[in-house]
């Protein structure tokens, strides 16, 4: 029975055991594999089954002489010739879909190496407007990083979401990949609110301003507004307005009953596993929303679409690129999945493996998509999601990029370290992402943190998908003796990402604080990772030392300071043993880098010490929710902090040699 429990599990791409972050190779639960085979469509409920669903894979298996879907790389496979693009069509006397796309994905920056600033939208403020962040503020901080010669402008996922009941901010469990967050959107700047007292008059009863921000109430504060301009628009919109609103019609075709989806839910105030039959099962008819919240949703996606195409095509001018994030999956009440719920896998969540933070694996609460429905579906649903992103973004991070290849599933009832991994089709995957960005001329950048398979690392350089680089992963990788490999040329570059404290709390050990707080460690992990990380510090300080000396040393032909000068400017004994030293130092490694793009957490820059995000909490930590220190209009007139982006413009400035 095991033997035939394996075979079975290979056979539905299911790996039967996987190494993990200690090197030790750990088989699959045998409950969890006949769980995920079940979810796959296997036809087991109980081991007893293995024997005839075995059977009855390999005769499909066997009939199946040719792929539901083939690439063709550079337009070649079998002897024959296709144009990039999707092609329906015969090969051995079945169909089949074919993707014919460049072995290599465009990238918009090759030689040049540019800079840029990570900025969560959410957390900016002003005096404008002090309560969210919102699109007119980011275009505000990209014009003020334009002055400095930054050229891209990275942000989380702007996806729409559920911000009442349902209720759920988090930008990486979005209600939609398809749609767009209108919690953005500056009413200020709609068409329509100019000749709207009404509307003039709701934007003064705003929220108060509270310590962290405060979802719910300026959602609704925009919302009133938004209703109103909406029902303004549909009952007397000038004949241009008109016809620019279908034109977005006949553009986002799903988009309609999108706008129904959202109305049943805040009418039934739950989200859709909880509805009625029938309406679960996809049916909703014109009696079970209202019509005016429908047109709320119709009318707000469009307005979060054209300040979105405002803000894209204002960065172009610029020579500035966004750089937008897909997210790996979704909010399980989302309306994708709730419309094509063929294409995910129920009863089972994507997840990671134990390792030493979280012994028991991670649950990410999100229901995989199915690898072999995808394929059947032609991809429609994931091409329509990477368009979505790639009308705006000229860059695009695709999270936990290891998913192209696998994801760790783990079955409903089950601990996280049950779980098991399932093979995707990585090649087709990438020929759509490939296909894409040449069809868009953006760039596509892989988050391949973690433990990933070397197998995953060389299939992002093969298909020219760029790579991360993030200095407090790598230093940490050996925390004892820590060290920086070279910062490679075809990469992203950063100190830290969205899920990593910022450095100053990373160098003063303040994570290390909090997770003991959480139960993450106990006291005798924390001691040990407190002594390492005093070890790191005073690795690290010297190792900048040298670092700084050395690269201008390297390049005195192209730069006219001294290492001399430089050692003493940016690494005095006194200086780089504090944070704001090691700061600048550390950003100056990796502007002097061959890295493409080198990406400075805003928060950085003036020594933030709490985390955007805290992994594997919800209530316990105001993630997604906190606000930069300062205003977006004190921020411009600090001073450290236009000297620190200046030196980081003048770094990416000068030439390297390749």
């Amino acid at each position: 029975m095991k033997r035939e429990l394996l075979e079975l599990a290979k056979l539905y791409g299911i790996e039967t055991s996987y190494v993990d972050m200690a090197n030790q190779r750990r088989p699959a639960d045998p409950e969890a594999l006949l769980l995920v085979l079940g979810a796959l469509g296997a036809g087991v409920e109980k081991f007893e089954d293995v024997s005839q669903a075995l059977a009855q894979r390999r005769e499909e298996l066997r009939k199946r002489v040719v792929e539901p879907v083939m690439v063709a790389w550079d337009g070649k496979l079998d002897g024959r010739r296709f144009e990039f693009g999707y092609h329906e069509t015969e090969i051995k006397g079945q169909d089949t879909f074919v993707i014919s796309a460049p072995k290599r994905a465009y990238f918009p920056i090759d030689q040049d190496r540019a800079w840029g600033l990570f900025v969560p939208i959410y957390a900016l403020h002003s005096k404008r407007n002090p309560w969210a962040g919102d699109l007119t503020d980011f275009e505000s901080v990209m014009d003020w990083m334009s002055g400095f010669g930054g050229r891209v402008a990275a942000t989380l996922p702007l996806l729409a979401a559920f911000l009442d009941e349902p209720f759920e901010p988090g930008p990486y469990s979005p209600a939609s990949r398809l749609f767009w967050n209108e919690f953005y959107v500056d009413m200020e700047r709609i068409p329509e609110f100019e000749a709207s007292t009404e509307a003039a008059r709701l934007m003064e009863n705003h929220p108060r301003k509270t310590k962290f921000v405060d979802y719910c109430a300026v959602m609704r504060y925009k919302r009133r507004v938004l209703e109103e301009l909406a029902r303004v628009f549909f009952e007397a919109a000038e004949p241009a307005r008109l016809q620019a609103f279908g034109n977005f019609l006949r553009e986002n075709k799903r988009v309609e009953d999108y706008a129904r989806f959202r109305a049943v839910t805040d009418r039934l105030r739950t989200g859709w596993t909880a509805w009625p039959a029938r309406l679960r099962d996809g049916d909703i008819r014109p009696d079970d929303y209202d019509e005016a919240t429908k047109n709320y949703h119709l009318y707000s996606q469009w307005i979060v679409q054209e300040q979105l195409q405002s803000l894209a095509t204002k960065a172009e001018r610029r020579a500035q690129m966004l750089y937008l994030d897909l997210p790996l999956g979704l909010h399980s009440e989302g309306y994708d999945i709730w419309r094509d719920r063929g294409l995910f896998v129920r009863g089972v969540a994507g997840g990671a493996p134990p390792d030493p933070v979280f012994t028991k694996g991670q649950n990410w609460g999100f229901p995989p998509m199915h690898p072999e429905a995808m394929r059947l579906n032609r991809y429609q649903y994931l091409i329509a999601v990477i368009r979505n992103h790639l009308r705006y973004a000229r860059l695009l991070r695709i999270d936990h990029v290891m998913g192209l290849h696998r994801l760790y599933w783990i079955p409903d009832g089950l601990t996280g370290d049950k779980g098991v991994y399932v093979d995707y089709p990585a090649e087709e995957l990438y020929a759509i992402l490939s296909l894409e960005s040449h069809r868009h001329r953006a760039g596509i950048v892989g988050e391949n943190l973690g433990t990933v398979p070397p197998a995953v690392n060389a299939a992002l350089a093969r298909h020219n998908i760029r790579q991360m680089y993030v200095v407090q992963y790598e230093i940490m990788g050996n925390p004892t003796n820590p060290k920086l490999r070279p910062v490679p040329a075809k990469c992203v570059a950063s100190l830290n990402t969205h899920d990593m404290p910022p450095l100053r709390a990373f160098l003063e050990g303040l994570d290390i604080d909090d997770r003991l707080d959480l139960g993450f460690l106990d006291a005798k992990i924390a001691r040990q990772e407190r002594k390492q990380r005093a070890v790191l510090r005073k690795t690290i300080s010297k190792f900048e030392i040298r670092t700084v000396a050395a690269v201008y040393d390297r390049r005195r032909s192209v730069s006219v300071t001294s290492p001399a000068v430089i050692d003493r400017r940016y690494s005095t004994k006194s200086e780089i043993r504090n944070p704001e030293g090691l700061f600048r130092a550390v950003t100056q490694f990796l502007s002097d880098s061959k890295a493409n793009i080198v990406l400075v957490n805003l928060e950085d820059l003036w020594g933030e010490i709490f985390p955007q995000n805290v992994p594997a909490t919800n209530q316990e930590r105001p993630n997604w929710r906190r606000r930069i220190r300062p205003s977006i209009e004190r921020m411009r007139k600090m001073a450290a902090v236009a000297k620190v982006l200046s030196n980081v413009f003048a770094q990416r400035s000068r030439s390297v040699p390749l």
